[in-house]
């Protein structure tokens, strides 16, 4: 059973069941990398194995103790589940059931009450090693856990919402999506949500100190694994790849924050000059920052990434902030705007030169007929070229602030298909996993 109907701001609490939801969670608890202070709990999920031993010490009912265990639950009040050796604990709002993948979503397994008849309302029960999707069950609604920001795409035709609410446990392999933020920008009148992606181990207590490297893709909404999405041609299923190839060693951990367009689309991501300016200086100064504090980043570098128009962005940025973005990919790049007035990516590349960052270049259809842009992307590296960046084709690229990793994929289509087939070759080229 997958049903879901989302609720705003649902709530899950902790001992023995339900949750809490805000506008903006945190995914990662930014201080994970010391103690959080109140019991010396290891901070964000890493402190899992240290709470639930407060939680069963909390079954004598000592209320010093039952205190400590709020204390530490309501510090990781926007994180969802809590998980170590094979057991969850789930915080609700009020007594309810949790039902998911973990216990083959019966309504009745497993259940949330009060802890020592307190407010504080939990459930605790086994939870078997790897990646489960869940949903909370009042007795006549499937909610998803509004304190849970970690959730999938659920295609289930009964599954009014689409999603589910996932506990990914620390050592099963497997990264996990989150809502990260909705930012709303004055300048441009509108709001776009940002999901991210956090790799496989991201909430393991052995990496409670460790960063990653960061890539933002545009178009946000489509680059993960919803496959109602894109005029019906599925997403990019960038996390279902990041998994593979993170599990095979072939591509270092890393984050992905995928920011969503919006009615504007076409316009900020350069269809008019003045709207572009508009929307990179808002990514720049106001959406980069706000996210990247929500998850734990390693503080180098950036790497940004597109299609089509997506790709024009992704270039533009690069090329106008190389301090902040060491590497970009564009997929079949629409690079045709502002060619009648010489305002295009290709015609300013002179005046910018030669820029110490990593591009990634590809294309389908044909040159003949600039088919999925392959004349201009043809175009636009030969000239980047002539600039001093150096050339190899895919897969055979190395990295660094020269390389120009290319590739043409004859005949294929303009669509999110043909870029979810590619998406292997610009994160090995970007984040290749360290020898």
């Amino acid at each position: 059973m997958r049903l879901l109907l989302l609720l705003p701001f649902a709530v899950l609490g902790a001992c023995h069941g339900g949750g809490v939801a805000t506008d903006t969670p945190d995914a990662s608890s930014p201080p994970d990398a010391s103690p959080d202070g109140a019991t010396g709990c290891p901070a964000g999920k890493a402190g899992a194995a240290c709470i639930l031993d407060l939680y069963d010490r909390a079954a004598a009912c000592d209320p010093a103790v039952v205190t400590e265990l709020r204390v530490e639950l309501d510090l990781r009040a926007e994180l969802g589940p809590l998980w170590a050796n094979g057991r969850a604990l789930f915080r609700t709002v009020t007594p309810t059931h949790v039902a998911g993948t973990f216990n083959e979503w019966s309504t009745t397994a497993l259940a949330s009450s009060a802890v020592c008849n307190s407010d504080l309302v939990v459930a605790v029960g086994p939870v078997a090693s790897g990646f489960h999707q869940y949903k909370l069950f009042d007795g006549q609604s499937w909610l998803l856990d509004g304190n849970n920001p970690a959730f999938a795409y659920d295609d289930f035709s009964g599954n009014p919402d689409g999603q589910n609410s996932v506990l990914a446990t620390s050592d099963s392999g497997r990264g996990y999506l989150v809502r990260l933020d909705n930012v709303c920008s004055t300048a441009l009148g509108n709001c776009r949500d940002v999901t991210a992606y956090l790799p496989p181990g991201y909430d393991a207590l052995d990496a409670v100190a460790r960063t990653y490297p960061v890539l933002f893709m545009h178009d946000g909404q489509n680059v993960f694994d919803d496959h109602d999405c894109c005029f019906g041609h599925t997403g990019w299923e960038v996390n279902v790849a990041l998994d593979d190839e993170i599990g095979a060693g072939r591509v270092a951990p890393v984050i992905v924050i995928g920011v969503a367009s919006t009615t504007d689309r076409n316009a900020e991501y350069g269809l008019s000059p003045t709207k572009l300016a508009a929307f990179l200086e808002f990514f720049q100064v106001e959406l980069q920052p706000r996210v990247l504090a929500k998850v734990r980043w390693n503080h180098q570098r950036l790497a940004v990434a597109g299609s089509s128009l997506g790709g024009l962005v992704a270039m533009s940025q690069v090329l106008a902030y190389p301090e902040t973005y060491a590497g970009g990919a564009s997929l079949s790049g629409a690079f045709w705007p502002g060619l009648e007035d010489g305002t295009a990516v290709r015609d300013k590349l002179a005046a910018v030169g030669k820029q110490p960052v990593a591009i990634y270049l590809d294309h389908g259809g044909a040159a003949a007929n600039n088919s999925d842009g392959a004349a201009d992307t043809i175009d636009l590296r030969d000239r980047m070229i002539g600039l001093g960046w150096h050339r190899a084709d895919s897969p055979d690229c190395t990295p660094g602030p020269d390389a120009l990793c290319y590739h043409s994929e004859p005949g294929a289509t303009h669509d999110e298909l043909a870029w979810k087939a590619r998406t292997w070759r610009f994160l090995r080229f970007l984040f290749p996993r360290p020898v």
